[in-house]
């Protein structure tokens, strides 16, 4: 596949879904044979759903609606169903790469360049990459009497592959830099790009951090620019380069209008801020007050330990978080966080800067118990 499918044939995928369901079946402790018997559909309709030969997207509303209130009153968690509905907007992103050109994709109706999008999104469209089960579906599967060999994840064919990653480069290097959702693409490409496995990633993703740093000339500013960096940065330390995380952190994150840009841009990843952004601007537009920052806080004391390859940004982000919203703590919170913070000096691992603010948590943690 090196053209695609033809554009309007989105409707066709339905692997992330698909796996997504056996997941939310099993989780219910129900087999195939079972949950068709109870849906009143043959197995095969099920099997085909499952393995995305029948794409759930292409079922009619109504009976994707009954699918999911006969999960539910089999004992599927609500959450799980939560979930479901994102893999159908993954399949959908996955759907339209596939049927784009691969090196010369059109920005005009872009996924990427139409809204920001969240974890639960990117952990289901990473999923085929990385076999990594997404946060929101791990620890839901029960084995359930399966036979044979059975794959572990969605999976796409090499040359999908191939066209697949194809596409999310020439989208980065072609995004239009003097437009916001230009750049909302340009960086939401760059960071999908990133779960290519293949030999010449790093590079790639080195050279396009290189241009940006050129593009964004000024470090006291939020531009559109700014979250391209802190996008690359990351996507530099997936694959070991921490100096690219920690280099951002020390010349992108200086100015408070950036460390807010940063806090509100995690708070909108997890969750925090529920309402669906269409651009990187909200991230200096929206008030820091509007989202409460405890489940922000639990998350990030829960990636402090020294082998997370994110580590420094997240402690830089947890001292950010307590000098500016220290009502966040409470009391088993600041427990786990000295904790880990504590651990994560011990062992040496972090940057100077990384150092000095977990020292500073761990003296304002002092301080307010002492308060």
């Amino acid at each position: 596949m090196t053209g695609g499918r033809g554009n309007g044939d989105h409707a066709r995928e339905g692997r992330i879904s698909g796996y997504a369901l056996k997941i939310i079946r099993e989780s219910a402790g129900l087999t195939q044979e079972r949950f068709a018997e109870r849906m009143a559909v043959d197995i095969t309709t099920i099997q085909g759903w499952e393995s995305g030969r029948r794409p759930l997207m292409a079922i009619s509303t109504g009976a994707y609606l009954s699918l999911r209130h006969a999960l539910l009153r089999l004992g599927a968690q609500f959450r799980l169903l939560m979930q479901l509905d994102m893999a159908l907007e993954a399949d959908r992103f996955v759907g339209y790469v596939l049927s784009a050109k691969a090196d010369n994709p059109s920005a005009v109706d872009h996924p990427l360049a139409s809204w920001v999008i969240t974890r639960p999104f990117t952990d289901l469209v990473a999923w085929p990459f990385t076999a990594t089960v997404p946060s929101g579906l791990a620890g839901a599967t029960r084995m359930t009497g399966r036979r044979g060999p059975v794959a572990t994840a969605p999976s796409l064919l090499p040359d999908e592959r191939a066209h697949f990653f194809t596409h999310l480069r020439a989208a980065t290097e072609n995004a239009d830099a003097d437009r916001v959702d230009g750049m909302l693409l340009r960086r939401q490409a760059h960071y999908v790009a990133g779960f290519d496995d293949g030999d010449d990633t790093p590079d790639w993703l080195a050279t396009m951090q290189r241009a940006e740093e050129r593009r964004t000339r000024r470090a006291d500013q939020w531009t559109p620019s700014w979250a391209v960096l802190r996008s690359g940065a990351h996507s530099l330390a997936r694959f070991g380069d921490r100096e690219a995380l920690q280099h951002f952190i020390r010349t992108r994150l200086a100015e408070e209008v950036c460390e807010i840009a940063n806090l509100n841009y995690w708070a909108y990843w997890l969750g925090e801020v529920s309402e669906p952004q269409s651009a990187d601007t909200f991230m200096v537009e929206l008030d820091p007050h509007a989202w409460r920052g405890t489940e922000l806080l639990r998350h990030l004391v829960g990636k402090l330990y020294s082998t997370n390859p994110y580590v420094d940004v997240v402690a830089h982000t947890l001292w950010a978080l307590v000098m500016l919203r220290p009502s966040t703590l409470d009391p088993h919170t600041a427990d786990d966080l000295r904790q880990a913070a504590t651990r994560t000096l011990e062992e040496d691992t972090v940057s100077v800067q990384s150092q000095r603010e977990l020292e500073a948590i761990i003296y304002a943690l002092r301080m307010i118990h002492r308060g």
